[in-house]
């Protein structure tokens, strides 16, 4: 059934070895010529320039260099000098514009900010909402913890980024509602370095 014969299988198996040997001639010096040695030899043709080492300019006058300056001071390394930190007495004096975000869905920005503008203090301290944080001189930022009724703000100096005041309230079912509560404690935070004019 099976017209299987050793001797007929035998001319095949030496052709295609006899094929096998024609490749490896042909294409072995070109795979001898792209892998490295194994004496850990690169061919000239695969080996990268070594760099060569920067000659040191001469110093003119090592007084004139400012301190801090380096000859690597044109490469792409940009040093960022972040802002020295500040009082947050001073902090909280100065600000004027006050940006309002909420990561609650319970409280919004826009009740919080609606509370701000109607306190007396806010207006009398020349207090501005915005919406602009680039143009914010303070952030309040409102969270709340996960299944509870705990509310917390934390007033951020954007300069700085430093928390110059914080505050944490509670939700009642019957009584002041969160965002009076958020501006009021803001409000007190706020008297402590800033008289009520």
């Amino acid at each position: 059934m099976n017209n299987f014969s050793p001797t007929s299988a035998a001319p095949r198996a030496l052709a295609l070895l006899f094929a096998a040997a024609l490749f490896v001639a042909a294409h072995g010096a070109r795979v001898a010529a792209c892998a490295p040695a194994q004496s850990g030899r690169v061919p000239p043709k695969l080996q990268q320039p070594t760099p060569q080492p920067r000659q040191a300019k001469p110093a003119e006058d090592d007084d004139e260099e400012e301190e801090g300056e380096s000859e690597s001071a044109g490469s792409a390394a940009v040093v960022v000098k972040r802002p020295q930190s500040a009082d947050p007495g001073t902090v909280l004096r100065k600000a004027r514009y006050v940006f309002v975000r909420s990561d609650s869905a319970f409280v919004s920005g826009r009740e919080v900010e609606a509370s701000l503008q109607k306190r007396k203090e806010f207006k009398a301290w020349g207090m501005v909402v915005t919406r602009d944080a680039a143009r914010a001189d303070l952030v309040i930022e409102i969270t709340r913890r996960p299944l509870t009724r705990r509310f917390t703000f934390t007033v951020i100096d954007p300069a700085s980024l430093e928390v110059v005041a914080s505050g944490k309230t509670r939700s009642v079912l019957f009584g002041k509602k969160i965002p009076n509560k958020i501006a009021e404690k803001f409000a007190n935070r706020v008297k402590v370095y800033r008289p009520y004019p």
